[in-house]
């Protein structure tokens, strides 16, 4: 008996020891030009995920990527094989698609609206012709019994993430506006069912066995919409990296999630990410490296200028200071700074460092690099006005209130926008770049007053954006929150008993609630090490803020929101419910280590007389500044704090 003890304990040891993460990434971006598909970014895709899973622990030789055409339906099919055949219970595997994503007619009736969802490799053909069917292109029935697979080799230790960067609504779009699609791939007589589709159409509910692994599919849109780029990258891929640089502790696939869609509310709010599968499991079985504390350098440009491998999706943008200490050091202190300096330039995913004085040698391998004081962006626009837009003031009053206020510029290329004007008559409407989002309209008639409007509606917009981007991490005051469903006797005007958590998610993953008949109460939990002081705003989809809580109706003092260590709380003495319009909203809390209370700054758009001495109320206060002097946001006073995000959609009825 002891040594059959000894032996299942020996089999236990090796198997969570050399339990293997492995990651296949398929991005196919160059499809052929006779092809009829466009061309689009996935090679940038790739090269992200690649650097973002290797941070995460992925051994390089652990992660096969194919481009292009070797991206065949063959080439894919064996590379998943061949991955498949390398697996052992309890291994971890990432499959990342980046490509084109079309709906197929259905070929075995099991779906409700007659078309299959599908990935497009690259010898895929758009079109329904007497010598193409679809043969090339990989429907969700396949996809789904291949993912089946690796989850019963996987078994219930193991995970599998897929992660799909794709249009599957029968759309060649990924761009900032839409370059076009490609209807249902379908012979002529094709009569489908209609229907709404909310999830991605390509998770399928297949049965596996019992001890089967977990899986968790995000998709970067549902199965009826477009996706969109951000910057020549895939949103998805954009978003999903980004936000593994910001993890928390102990995060869930359905947290991770939260994160990726309040990003992706920022760079394509147009869209719906949509996570499926088992959502509520850690991230990567916990095995996941969280926010990093310093960086390696990349190169050493001259004697006063380094390169990090690093920029503004790691929320590095210029005037951050850093310190140089030796590589190898856990903790930074003072006495071990070898060199510091401040971010000159800083690009998506590098930044350049000016330092103060010369390094000791250039070996790139002696030193690593600790953020010292961050900043947090410009709050900024680039603004593109259409050719429809025909009086020359109107970009004449833009540019100069822009440049006058250091907001932003007018651009050339609609592409590197964020926003569009364009003019139909005698108004103008101004769009998010990204899908097109109507956001308002303004009737110019009187061209003063419109102009006017549209300036403001451009810093609103900007602020907006900048308060949805600020990101704090110090894990001393790390927390979360969401949104539960309660139940509401408007009889006895008292909230009853809470639902099932769950009961408010849609088919997407996303809390949605139903105006003027849902009714809400607001959790909070402290996961980080001191007591915390937390307040949250809310920023709705034309990035108007307000006051969630504190608020008029809920006027907690500060004692009432201030949460020890390992605490959890639910405000039952406040409740939410909802009004029009439909939109997407985001929740933007922050906790520090002292009382916050931005209610008064947001009442009065910053014009107070407030005296404060909290870094957090002033860099709050400091967002309706038109003028900011270049200074890249930087608040007064070292910040101490931490944000945290909630979406929620008030859906219509």
């Amino acid at each position: 008996m002891k040594k059959i003890s000894c032996m299942i304990l020996l089999v236990c040891f090796v198997n969570t020891v050399y339990a293997t993460k492995y990651a296949l990434i398929i991005a196919i971006g160059d499809y052929p030009t006779s092809s009829g598909w466009g061309d689009i970014n996935s090679a940038k895709d790739a090269v992200l995920i690649e650097k973002t899973l290797v941070y995460q622990g992925f051994d390089q030789k652990n992660i096969t990527t194919l481009l292009d055409n070797k991206a065949s339906k063959k080439g894919i099919l064996k590379a998943l094989n061949e991955l498949k055949s390398k697996l052992q219970e309890g291994d971890i595997v990432v499959i990342h698609y980046s490509g084109h994503g079309q709906q197929i007619f259905d070929d075995n009736g099991d779906e409700i609206d007659d078309a299959d969802e599908a990935l497009v490799p690259y010898d895929a053909l758009p079109k329904y012709t007497d010598k193409y069917q679809g043969e090339n292109h990989i429907r969700d029935d396949l996809w789904g019994n291949i993912l089946n697979d690796f989850r019963n080799i996987l078994k219930s230790d193991g995970q599998l993430l897929v992660l799909l960067d794709s249009c599957n609504s029968g759309s060649t779009a990924r761009g900032y506006i839409a370059r076009g699609g490609q209807p249902v791939l379908a012979p002529p007589s094709w009569n489908p069912t209609i229907s709404e589709k909310k999830g991605s159409g390509l998770f399928e509910r297949i049965k596996v066995r019992e001890n089967a692994a977990p899986m968790v599919m995000f998709s970067g849109a549902t199965a009826d919409e477009l996706n969109y780029e951000y910057q020549g990258i895939g949103s998805l891929s954009y978003a999903f990296s980004r936000a593994i640089n910001e993890l928390g502790s102990d995060i869930t696939y359905r947290q991770l999630f939260a994160k990726i869609t309040s990003i992706m509310n920022v760079i394509a709010p147009k869209q719906t990410p949509v996570i499926e599968g088992d959502v509520d499991y850690v991230f990567l079985k916990g095995e996941y490296v969280q926010q990093q504390p310093y960086f390696e350098i990349l190169n050493i440009i001259d004697s006063k200028r380094i390169k990090i491998q690093a920029g503004t999706l790691h929320q590095i943008f210029e005037n951050t200071t850093v310190h140089i200490v030796p590589s190898g050091v856990i903790k930074m202190s003072e006495d071990q700074v070898i060199a510091s300096g401040v971010v000159s330039n800083s690009e998506f995913n590098e930044s350049v460092i000016l330092l103060d004085k010369p390094l000791p040698d250039t070996n790139t391998g002696h030193y690593w690099v600790f953020i010292n004081e961050p900043s947090y962006g410009d709050l900024t626009v680039k603004v593109y006005i259409d050719k429809t837009v025909t009086d020359q003031r109107v970009e004449e009053k833009i540019t100069k209130y822009l440049s006058e206020n250091k907001l932003g510029a007018v651009v050339n290329d609609s592409l590197l926008s964020d926003v569009v004007l364009r003019q139909s008559k005698q108004v103008i409407e101004l769009n998010v770049t990204s899908g097109i989002l109507h956001l308002e309209s303004f009737d110019i008639t009187n061209n003063i007053e419109g102009i006017e409007n549209i300036n403001e509606a451009l810093f609103r917009y900007a602020q907006g954006q900048f308060l949805k981007n600020v990101s704090l991490k110090g894990r001393d005051y790390e927390f979360s929150f969401r949104l539960l469903p309660v139940t509401y006797n408007s009889t006895k005007d008292e909230l009853e008993e809470l639902k099932k958590e769950t009961s408010y998610y849609n088919d997407t993953g996303t809390f949605t609630v139903q105006p003027q008949e849902d009714y809400v109460v607001l959790e909070v939990t402290n996961t980080g090490e001191k007591p915390i002081y937390f307040n949250i705003l809310e920023i709705n989809s034309k990035r108007d803020i307000s006051a969630f809580l504190p608020n008029d109706n809920c006027k907690l003092n500060d004692q009432e929101r201030k949460l020890m260590p390992g605490k959890r709380m639910i405000l039952k003495d406040c409740y939410w419910n909802f009004n029009p319009p439909y939109e997407r909203l985001l929740l933007k809390g922050f906790a520090s280590n002292t009382p916050i209370n931005f209610t008064p700054i947001i009442k009065s758009r910053g014009d107070t007389d407030l005296e404060t001495e909290n870094p957090l109320e002033k860099f709050i206060s400091q967002s309706y500044e038109r003028t900011r002097g270049g200074n890249g946001g930087k608040a007064t006073g070292k910040m101490e704090g931490y944000t945290a995000e909630f979406i929620y959609e008030i859906e219509k009825e």
